[in-house]
């Protein structure tokens, strides 16, 4: 128990001033000013955890990361149509075809993302031995 309180205390600490002042009231209020709708996801969260979620979703999605935001809506789109999840699908389609992402990027974001299962379904379904294919990965990339 004393080790929970501690991670809970150390996560306290670590997020963000403004998530620690703000109240499930005000996130909302911030939400819909932002979006100009009602999310459901934010309207549904549980109202102690919102503030450290919506502080999470702002960091995740201000733009200022490694990918660019049509990359990362293109890989959340493809993680989302394998989940799968619907309502996923359809913001992050949107959202990827509101960064500029074509019809032949978002179709090929699904069919990677429908290759990558397929091949897993295999290798998992075979039994293939996980530290022999891992040398056999590593081997052939090796030189690269």
């Amino acid at each position: 128990m004393k080790s929970i309180i501690s991670f809970a205390a150390a996560v306290t600490l670590a997020l963000p001033a403004a998530a620690q002042e703000q109240t499930a009231a005000s996130v909302r209020a911030e939400a819909l000013n932002a979006f100009g709708a009602a999310l459901p996801e934010i309207e549904n969260y549980p109202d102690s955890m919102l503030p450290g979620a919506w502080a999470w979703m702002n960091d995740v999605e201000d733009g200022e990361g490694a990918l660019d935001m049509k990359t990362m809506q293109l890989i959340a789109l493809a993680v989302a149509a394998q989940v799968p999840c619907q309502y996923c699908t359809h913001y992050h389609r949107a959202a990827a075809m509101s960064y500029g992402a074509t019809e032949q990027e978002v179709a090929e974001a699904a069919v990677i993302a429908g290759y990558v299962r397929h091949w897993s379904a295999v290798l998992y379904g075979t039994g293939t031995d996980l530290e022999a294919y891992t040398k056999m990965v590593d081997g052939l990339f090796a030189s690269q």
